[in-house]
């Protein structure tokens, strides 16, 4: 009989469930056949109006909503607010998630959001299971405090910062381990030549590539900075991700290109895609940065969310695997120097990033699970 793991997590944003699927797709991958494994938002689905609405307003409130994001980050990291806030709103929350945990009798519960670990753990007691649950830390670097749970099983973080961090906030140093950031296993298993790649893709093999990329929704300032390039490096071309923002992918595709560019909405090839690049455009995001990692492609930041994000800038710039620029036309007058006959700068960044890499994280962390069932 099948055992069940059951992952807790809330679509704020898209990198938790990303990396709950990169966890699935390895215990699959490890031990085929052998377990179900059941993704769920719990938030959405298993807490009561108003908190059910509360991560719709993720999206606003990380962007045009960000000096309140500042302000909510800043007064819940202390853990006295943060056991005040559990003891307030537990009791609403507490009956639906703890009905749902009696119906699925999983055998592991994993979180995979900050919101899921204390919150996780009221509910597992409340429905009377015994059964381990283990966090999986997926931020990088300065992950918020409401990650920590003391009692929860283990602990996996993706950086020896981060282990250092948990380690502040009151996790047991037996209950840690450090694993790397879970990513598909698709980057562990692309490691074809550039010049391939990009021949494949229908790219130029000889000239440098750029890629530019908002995420899977496209956030950011990427039809600013993909123009600035266009404008200011005439022996580059362009890998331009949109994602699922549709309105962006149209306005990139009514632009006459200076330069040979190639638009993508969202992509299941982005192996190929970083592969193919020398330096890529993004924000701040940890999944993005570990694929990048993986793939030896240093990242440009452009744009973090203060709080979460915010070590990840340092992480990336104190390594030498990358910088962060503030302007998008900084971005393409940098790049420019960078492709300059003699300039190493980009040869030894991603030297760097290659260094950073852990592509077998999610296999680590996959086996790390199945041991507990």
């Amino acid at each position: 009989m099948k055992k069940t793991i059951l992952f807790l997590m809330s679509d704020t944003g898209g990198g938790h469930r990303a990396s709950a699927q990169a966890i699935e797709e390895a215990v699959h991958h490890l031990y085929p056949n052998q377990y179900t494994i059941i993704i769920e938002d719990m938030w959405k689905k298993h807490t009561p109006w108003p908190f059910n609405r509360l991560p719709d307003l993720y999206g606003w409130i990380t962007g045009p909503g960000l000096p309140l994001w500042r302000l909510l980050w800043s007064i819940s990291a202390y853990a006295a607010m943060q056991s005040l806030l559990f003891m307030m709103i537990f009791p609403f929350i507490k009956h639906r998630g703890a009905a749902y945990l009696k119906m699925v009798k999983p055998d592991l519960i994993v979180s995979v959001h900050p919101m899921m670990n204390q919150v996780g753990m009221g509910w597992l007691n409340a429905a009377g299971l015994q059964v381990p649950l283990i966090t999986v830390v997926t931020d990088m670097v300065t992950f918020h405090p409401s990650w920590i749970c003391p009692e929860v099983t283990r602990c996996i973080v993706p950086t020896e910062q981060a282990r250092e961090r948990a380690l502040k906030f009151g996790m047991p140093a037996e209950k840690l381990v450090v694993y790397g950031q879970p990513v598909g296993l698709k980057f562990a298993t692309s490691n074809r030549d550039k010049a391939t790649v990009r021949r494949q893709l229908g790219l130029m093999a000889e000239r440098y590539t750029i890629m530019v990329m908002g995420g899977g929704e496209g956030f950011g300032k990427i039809y600013k900075v993909a123009r600035y390039i266009a404008q200011q490096a005439p022996q580059a071309q362009l890998i331009i991700v949109a994602g699922r923002n549709r309105a962006l992918k149209h306005k990139l595709e009514a632009v006459t290109w200076e330069i040979p560019t190639h638009i993508y909405g969202f992509v299941d090839n982005m192996p190929d895609l970083m592969r193919a690049s020398d330096v890529l455009v993004t924000k701040a995001g940890p999944g993005t940065i570990s694929e990048a990692f993986i793939t030896g492609l240093p990242p440009v930041l452009l744009g973090y969310i203060p709080g979460q994000e915010t070590g990840n800038v340092a992480y990336v710039q104190e390594n030498e695997a990358g910088v962060y620029v503030r302007r998008p036309l900084d971005v393409a007058q940098l790049i420019c120097d960078w492709m300059t006959p003699g300039n190493d700068t980009l040869q030894h960044m991603s030297q760097n990033a290659a260094r950073l890499a852990r592509p077998q994280a999610s296999l680590q962390i996959a086996d790390e699970l199945c041991q507990f069932v």
